[in-house]
């Protein structure tokens, strides 16, 4: 998977998690900058943990992936 379909698979699964259970939330905007902040919190706990467990060469290659995915989020 690109870092793009990456991001916009977990900002799609944040996104329609807030439409489904937060009612008090009306304007999409307010919902997609929720939605891209909970997304940067979940890459940042992937990253955080890839940096805690994996060897070098492994940790350097999924750490740019989720740093390339973050950077795809930014964008939407």
């Amino acid at each position: 998977m690109t870092p793009k379909e990456k991001a916009d698979e977990l900002f799609t699964r944040y996104y329609v998690m807030l439409l489904e259970t937060d009612s008090q939330i009306s304007e999409e905007i307010t919902i997609s900058i929720l939605s891209q902040q909970l997304t940067f919190i979940a890459v940042d706990e992937i990253i955080e943990e890839i940096v805690e467990s994996t060897d070098n060469e492994v940790k350097s290659m999924r750490i740019i992936y989720w740093e390339k995915v973050k950077q795809e989020i930014e964008k939407l």
